[in-house]
């Protein structure tokens, strides 16, 4: 089909020469080319010479790409050269090695993404480890913690999507180059040179699971769906601090009102929450054209695929690139966030532990003690910061040091005195970040090195050899 061709010339067309010069190599080496040493030479010679044009269009009786290409190759070259790109290649294998490089190189731009996304993160983080804030159960005013605290929780679950990324990618580097239609070639190809031609460790262990299985798709729809949803709750989280003037954004992320002067819209935010809505809904697309088919090679898997994968990943990636936009110029109101803490109850649960630690008193009476403090202290309209060691005796509580109830009710000290392995204090916070950098640093060693294999094998395959005239 045309549209189907132009998207392929579009997302495809030089990952198609690489395929084609990576078999013609391959094929060179066969006992059965001895002799024909100057067909082959002219042969890759006119692929290479194809990365300078545009894809070929769409024409009557064409059927797709490949066979667009080879009817150029012919018409410079005759049928004779043109016979040993087609021995043991098929469409099938073509096809897959295309859609599994191309899906890997737009995995290693999304890795690039969420290393920036965990960078900026890690930043706004390591600034604001005293920042205090009131975290929310069910919608609610919880507990006091701290930005750093927060941001560093949104962190760790980053990391847990780059790990998704790296189990992916690791299942992308097996090449289904060689597969053929499905039952390989009886020409002895050198699987193992194809696919370290075009960048793979190595090459699919099964031909048949090489072109019909497609279940990579569903790997990198699953990490995707995962990930954007995880990122979802960052930005809601990050559209309520605008929303009630936590954050504030850079001028060029907001957008003003055609009627109130005074509107700064956080529509970047916005535009990413859709983004991520649209990569999930994708990812549902990818897994419904994989249900109740046969286990072969079909369009469902193979063709018809790659616009939803294209789709999802696009979507990915430029909502990412938003996020990490409005992460980079995001400046936090600290003076406002202190002021809503020290206007909160929040502090109820450690007026009640101080109750236990001091007094003596069994949790539950301590929690009955501190929640009728709240009550009376909302009825008065004063803050529960301001309750005096007088407040807590007329709600039948034990008597209490001014000192002592004023430390219990104070954000930060509830903040400082949960130290222990993942709390909120700064350096139980700080312990934990530096894990996170050196994750982050270790991820970025993988995929860069992951990358630089890739880039090697493919500069050395797009240079055409000495004895190749391109």
């Amino acid at each position: 089909m045309a549209v189907d061709q132009r998207f392929a010339a579009r997302n495809f067309f030089e990952t198609f020469l690489d395929v084609a010069c990576a078999h013609v190599r391959t094929v060179a080496s066969l006992e059965v080319a001895r002799g024909h040493e100057q067909e082959l030479v002219r042969l890759e010679a006119a692929l290479q010479r194809q990365r300078r044009f545009a894809p070929p269009e769409p024409e009557a009786g064409v059927p797709d790409l490949y066979f667009a290409l080879q009817r150029r190759i012919e018409a410079e070259l005759g049928p004779q050269p043109l016979g040993w790109l087609r021995l043991g290649l098929s469409r099938n294998d073509l096809d897959m090695t295309v859609y599994v490089m191309a899906a890997r190189a737009r995995l290693l731009g999304v890795a690039a993404r969420l290393e920036a996304l965990q960078e900026q993160l890690l930043r706004h983080a390591e600034e604001n480890l005293n920042t205090i804030v009131i975290a929310r159960t069910h919608h609610q005013p919880a507990q006091p913690s701290t930005l750093a605290h927060l941001l560093a929780a949104h962190a760790a679950q980053v990391e847990r999507d780059q790990r998704r990324s790296l189990a992916v990618l690791e299942r992308l580097d097996r090449c289904p180059l060689g597969a053929a239609a499905l039952a390989g070639s009886s020409y002895p190809l050198n699987r193992e040179q194809s696919a370290a031609a075009l960048g793979f460790t190595a090459p699919a262990e099964n031909t048949y699971d090489a072109v019909a299985s497609g279940d990579w798709q569903l790997d990198l729809a699953a990490f995707v769906q995962t990930a954007s949803l995880g990122a979802s709750r960052l930005v809601y989280e990050l559209l309520r601090a605008a929303e009630e003037g936590a954050l504030r954004l850079s001028d060029e992320l907001v957008q003003g009102s055609s009627i109130m002067p005074q509107k700064r819209n956080p529509v970047a935010l916005e535009h990413a929450r859709t983004r991520l809505s649209r990569a999930a809904g994708a990812a549902q697309q990818l897994a419904f054209l994989h249900h109740n088919i046969p286990f072969t090679d079909l369009n469902d898997v193979g063709t018809d695929a790659q616009e939803p994968l294209d789709i999802l990943l696009t979507a990915f990636e430029s909502a990412l690139d938003l996020v990490n936009a409005c992460l980079q110029g995001a400046a936090w109101d600290e003076a406002l966030l202190a002021a809503r803490a020290a206007a909160s109850d929040t502090t109820a649960t450690e007026l009640a532990d101080e109750l236990v630690r001091t007094a003596g008193l069994p949790f539950p009476e301590a929690h009955q003690v501190a929640a009728s403090l709240v009550r009376q202290m909302a009825e008065r309209g004063r803050p529960l910061q301001q309750a005096t060691p007088d407040d807590l005796s007329t709600v039948g509580g034990p008597a209490l040091r001014r000192e002592a109830l004023e430390d219990a009710l104070s954000p930060a000290s509830f903040v400082a005195r949960r130290s222990g392995l993942g709390g909120p204090a700064p350096e139980a916070t700080r312990a934990h970040l530096m894990l996170l950098r050196d994750r982050l640093a270790a991820y970025h060693d993988v995929v860069a090195t992951t990358a630089q294999r890739i880039d090697g094998a493919l500069r050395t395959l797009r240079t055409p050899r000495k004895d190749v005239s391109a």
